[in-house]
């Protein structure tokens, strides 16, 4: 047992991809959560993902090739992701309140491109949120503002 925890705690191998892998970008982070949202309802409508590229190329200033690299990128980090913690951790801890904001208003012009908000994906935003410390009260607003408009 002791030699179990000298290999767990004495080894200087970099640590595994996840909550501590603080040189992720915050772009990847933000990107992977707009994928797990277009999968959340067990259907990536085309609707979604094209509004995942035109969203991330208008808030990065990136074109088009650059924003499917990105798309790419955050499918394969998202698949590997335990957690929505993995994501938003960095994001709270680094971001204001106004690119938190942002980042849940995406949410919902992606949830809503294909005409209707899934079930799946609101319970996705709500958890988002929460874990962004976005109020109820900015979340419903957001939600309000995506689907009536300004």
């Amino acid at each position: 047992m002791l030699g179990q925890l000298k290999r767990i705690f004495g080894n200087s191998e970099p640590l595994p991809e996840g909550l501590l892998q603080v040189r992720e970008p915050l772009d990847l982070a933000i990107a992977s959560l707009l994928v797990e949202l277009t999968r959340s309802d067990f259907s990536e409508s085309p609707a979604e993902i094209e509004a995942v590229r035109h969203i991330l190329g208008r808030r990065f200033a990136i074109s088009e090739t650059a924003a499917n690299d990105l798309i790419a990128r955050a499918t394969q980090r998202a698949d590997r992701a335990v957690s929505l913690h993995e994501f938003t951790h960095r994001l709270n801890k680094e971001l204001p309140e106004s690119d938190k904001l942002a980042i849940v208003e995406m949410l919902w012009q992606v949830s809503h491109a294909d005409g209707r908000i899934d079930k799946h994906e609101e319970h996705l935003i709500q958890r988002v949120a929460g874990l962004l410390h976005v109020s109820d009260r900015d979340r419903i607003r957001l939600k309000l503002k995506t689907i009536v408009g300004d």
